[in-house]
């Protein structure tokens, strides 16, 4: 990929600042508004590389307060590329998804940035990872053969994670 020279990032920023001719500020602007309420105007930067030009393809590294979240988009145009690219690497901080009211409802009742409630099969994953850290991965890949996997059911799983748990709080003999 290759860095968006000058004039190609001033014809970009000012297509997602004001939307397409101008007609009403693109869900991006909205998106500019809300990292600079939450960040402050420093606190945050986005860095645009065509990935292709046919068809339109673009990434974003978006920064926030030193983390560096990252997303790619397709779209019509080069523009509509690098508006997704945006949303997908703010969607990857958490910071939330496109509005679909109109420009103004926007700014009215902006969406709250909510955490999303980890699936079980991510908890458990995080688990083995803490089992692995601990050095008893051994002990819970037996466990995951024991149970199929992450469980058949939701029942299944529950035990599952219990026993995940169990392990990695049990003490190790002194």
């Amino acid at each position: 990929m290759a860095p968006m020279d000058d004039a190609g990032w001033d014809a970009m920023h000012a297509l997602l600042e004001a939307g397409p001719l101008g007609t009403e500020p693109s869900a991006a602007a909205w998106l500019y508004e809300q990292l600079d309420a939450v960040w402050g105007p420093g606190g945050w930067s986005c860095r645009f590389e065509v990935a292709s030009v046919q068809p339109p393809a673009v990434s974003c590294s978006l920064e926030l307060g030193g983390a560096v979240k990252s997303g790619v988009g397709t779209g019509a145009t080069l523009e509509a590329a690098a508006e997704a690219a945006l949303w997908r690497a703010a969607a990857q901080a958490g910071v939330g998804r496109p509005p679909a009211a109109h420009p103004e409802a926007r700014r009215e009742a902006p969406p709250r940035a909510e955490a999303a409630k980890p699936s079980a099969q991510e908890l458990i994953d995080r688990l083995i990872a803490r089992l692995r850290e601990a050095g008893k991965g051994r002990e819970a890949a037996a466990l995951v053969v024991k149970y199929g996997g992450y469980g058949s059911d939701p029942e299944t799983t529950k035990r599952l994670y219990g026993e995940l748990r169990a392990l990695l709080l049990e003490k190790e003999p002194s």
